[in-house]
């Protein structure tokens, strides 16, 4: 013989009070609950993501339109939640997404302002590759190319630059390399204009390694007094490199 068991719903409880967030109790049927969802917006969903891939702005500048992007999205994801009358959730993710954007972006901001102002090691002047050297490049007096008179004034002086190593065959050890102001020369294998390569020689027992990224080197700039213009990428401008690195600001 069996005995069946009916399990009544308690009459004391008050369906409305059991809610939780995205899930509400709204009636009883034979001892069965339903519930009705409540979805989290896309756009939310969306910028939460886009946040969380935006944290490499902390050290990479041109991520940081992802954070820009990552907080209007999420902000509309907000918005979309307090305007909905309850018929979405997902305060939390939303918010999460402001959050996370706005302390990348800070983070990464931070980063680039401290590294541009502690990265000119002391006793070197920091000079531009753009700006100090291929915006100026030469003039001509008498017929004869010369180097632009700034850019004379600097030979014998310590300074501070940063560009790209022009990739060759060889990638360890580098004594001596071939500096370039960008690296759209270097990718695409056309040959940098005069203007815009420097000579780079390492002091000895100071050789380096081929990075892909931007470098700085810091020494002592000159004039290459045997330059050859016949000579295929021979450099006008040269450094006696003393000092190599790869941490260095985007700016």
């Amino acid at each position: 013989m069996l005995e069946t068991i009916e399990q009544e719903r308690p009459t004391d409880v008050d369906a409305s009070q059991e809610t939780r967030e995205g899930f509400s109790r709204v009636s009883y049927d034979d001892g069965y609950a339903e519930f009705s969802y409540r979805p989290v917006p896309t756009i939310a969903t969306v910028g939460l993501v886009l946040s969380l891939l935006s944290a490499t702005a902390i050290v990479v500048w041109m991520a940081m339109p992802l954070c820009l992007i990552a907080l209007v999205a999420s902000a509309v994801g907000l918005y979309v939640i307090k305007t909905s009358g309850n018929a979405y959730s997902g305060t939390g993710v939303a918010t999460a997404g402001i959050l996370l954007s706005l302390l990348f972006l800070g983070g990464g901001i931070a980063f680039q302002v401290y590294t541009y102002r502690t990265e000119v090691p002391q006793g070197y002047e920091r000079i531009s590759f753009l700006h100090d050297l291929s915006e100026k490049g030469f003039v001509f007096e008498d017929g004869v190319m010369r180097p632009h008179p700034d850019i004379a004034a600097l030979d014998g002086k310590k300074v501070f630059l940063k560009g790209y190593i022009y990739q060759t065959q060889k990638m360890e050890d580098l004594g001596s390399f071939l500096f370039v102001k960008d690296n759209g020369d270097c990718c695409f294998g056309a040959q940098p204009a005069i203007e815009d390569r420097l000579g780079v020689v390492m002091e000895e027992g100071k050789e380096i390694d081929y990075h892909a990224g931007k470098v700085a080197v810091a020494g002592t700039f000159k004039l290459n007094k045997k330059y050859d213009p016949q000579s295929n990428l021979e450099p006008i401008f040269m450094i006696d490199g003393e000092l190599f690195s790869t941490r260095v600001s985007d700016f």
